[in-house]
């Protein structure tokens, strides 16, 4: 078979996309044994969770690296290039090794798997890219974020060394269901026999699922707020940004400042040490001091991201409900008497609880530019106009709210431009899609496809 180019490549990838989302494990069980089980070659960290998992992961992965050890990071979706979702060492993987590596796992599967080939997901191809990618560069540890829920995620055919979930809402209900009792049981599905598993869930009543879970897979358990604690104090570096210091109290007692927005990092943050501590208590080599650095110099796109300070705008990938609590907890902290007109761009998915993610944020908004991301997926603004705005204006009382509608996020951008004054506070939110095309559109860049 003759080797694709780059852009022949990904558009092969996504196209994969055709075959949908199909629950199960057994299809990557399958193209992970085609592959010799890259899977097996290195040590693995496993997290889910609602919100919180790709900042945790970040976290984790940033620690280990500074201690010397050779680190793949795997997440998703990306915000500009597809290479974003698979790192080492914090650098992407390079275009000739996702074709190269794409043509492998395709050959592979069509001569030994034909039936395979033809039914094998975007995200089974793409997660079975990033083990094969780490198991080829020797990589000690490896840092896996899960897709959507667990149980049937095709991360699951990990053995990891440890387990987190950061925090369970109401998120992708199509597939995980509607209650959050349901939600938690697809990512209970990650925890594993004699696995410590680190948990981040503080209401009750999944908190209670996840105990009998683990009890019952006698998998060791460290729950935040009995097994560890933190507490945080904000730390105000100018009227717009409140980044936090924690103290975290566990095996032993840290105090961080962490590099990152936001009061929600220091649960995010508690999770990550939770599972530092318990790889060190498996004999992996981390030190205080690389604990100190990895939370120091971490940098993550897309959370509470400012990208220039007069006017303010601000990036932030909250694309649910519970993200969209966090996102409006922060701008309402951050309001402060020299405070402008406050402008939001959203751009969201027409699956998601679209008035659950706008009611916490138009009461810190003057203007709302509603807008659409090149994915199929996304919701046609003039509906979320006609369906959501007017009762939501009347259950909240923002009554003063304007609303217009751009096409595209570049023309959404393009109006605020025109109005926009230094005073003023930009916010772009709504989808990881959404923040992708303004954050690559603000960098004079474009992005790759962002469809997955």
């Amino acid at each position: 078979m003759p080797t694709m180019s780059y852009k022949e490549t990904i558009d092969y990838l996504y196209n994969l996309q055709r075959h949908g989302i199909r629950p199960g494990l057994a299809r990557m069980s399958s193209l992970l044994a085609i592959l010799g089980h890259p899977e097996e070659t290195f040590q693995s960290i496993h997290i889910a969770g609602t919100n919180g998992k790709g900042s945790t992961a970040a976290m984790v992965a940033s620690v280990l690296s500074h201690s010397g050890h050779t680190v793949g990071l795997y997440t998703s979706p990306h915000l500009i290039d597809f290479s974003e979702r698979i790192r080492i060492g914090g650098l992407p993987i390079s275009e000739d090794a996702i074709v190269r590596l794409t043509d492998k796992i395709r050959d592979l599967m069509e001569r030994r798997s034909p039936l395979l080939a033809k039914k094998i997901t975007f995200f089974e191809l793409t997660t079975a890219l990033a083990f094969l990618y780490f198991s080829e560069k020797n990589v000690a540890y490896a840092v896996v974020e899960v897709g959507m829920g667990g149980r049937f995620d095709a991360t699951n055919c990990l053995k990891p060394l440890a387990t987190a979930i950061t925090q369970i809402d109401f998120d992708h209900e199509n597939y995980l269901g509607t209650t959050l009792p349901q939600i938690a049981g697809e990512k209970a599905g990650i925890i594993k026999k004699g696995v410590p598993l680190i948990s981040g869930v503080r209401e009750w009543e999944t908190a209670s699922l996840l105990d009998k879970e683990a009890q019952s897979k006698r998998a060791p358990l460290f729950r935040l707020g009995k097994e560890f604690r933190v507490s945080s104090k904000a730390l105000r570096h100018s009227p717009w940004t409140l980044s936090t210091e924690i103290y975290y109290e566990g095996m032993e007692a840290f105090r961080l400042p962490l590099n990152l927005l936001g009061r929600h990092q220091a649960d995010n943050a508690a999770v990550a040490l939770g599972l530092i501590e318990a790889l060190r208590a498996q004999g992996v080599s981390i030190s205080k001091t690389d604990i100190t650095e990895g939370f120091k110099q971490l940098q993550i796109q897309g959370r509470l991201e400012i990208m220039q300070t007069e006017p303010l705008i601000l990036l932030d990938v909250a694309h649910n409900p519970s993200g969209a609590r966090v996102l409006a907890d922060y701008l309402k902290e951050t309001e402060h008497p020299g405070l402008g007109k406050r402008w939001l761009i959203l751009g969201v998915m027409q699956d998601k609880n679209i008035k659950e993610i706008l009611r916490p944020l138009i009461s810190c908004t003057d203007e709302l530019v509603l807008t659409r991301p090149q994915i199929e997926r996304a919701a046609v603004p003039q509906d979320i106009v006609s369906a959501q705005i007017a009762q939501l204006r009347l259950e909240e009382g923002c009554h003063d709210l304007s609303v217009c509608v751009r096409d595209s996020v570049i023309e959404a951008g393009s109006y605020v431009d025109a109005r926009i004054q230094p005073e003023d506070r930009l916010v772009i939110s709504g989808s990881c899609y959404t923040v992708g095309e303004a954050r690559a559109n603000f960098l004079g860049t474009r992005p790759s496809p962002i469809r997955g």
